[in-house]
């Protein structure tokens, strides 16, 4: 999206539950339909990949935001540091 339209906004958001990824930007928006060639269409199966979600949607300040959440996951074991 910020290769396409300039990105203004990105915000990263955890929660106990998962962490939401939002970019945005303040361009010309979807101008009534949306739709998904290649590069949303791999966005969203790579989401579903990782068992999260991707929407896109005109942003209410304009322009367009892209959300995708994906689940929190808890660190297991050590990750091979020095004891």
């Amino acid at each position: 999206m910020g290769r396409h339209a300039g990105a203004s906004r990105v915000t990263l958001e955890p929660s106990p539950d998962s962490v939401v990824l939002r970019v945005g930007d303040d361009g010309r928006g979807l101008n009534g339909g949306l739709v998904e060639h290649g590069g949303l269409r791999s966005m969203r199966e790579r989401a579903l990949l990782i068992g999260g979600t991707l929407a896109v949607r005109d942003a209410p300040e304009g322009g367009v935001e892209i959300r995708l959440e994906v689940p929190a996951v808890e660190a297991r074991g050590d990750r091979g540091g020095a004891s």
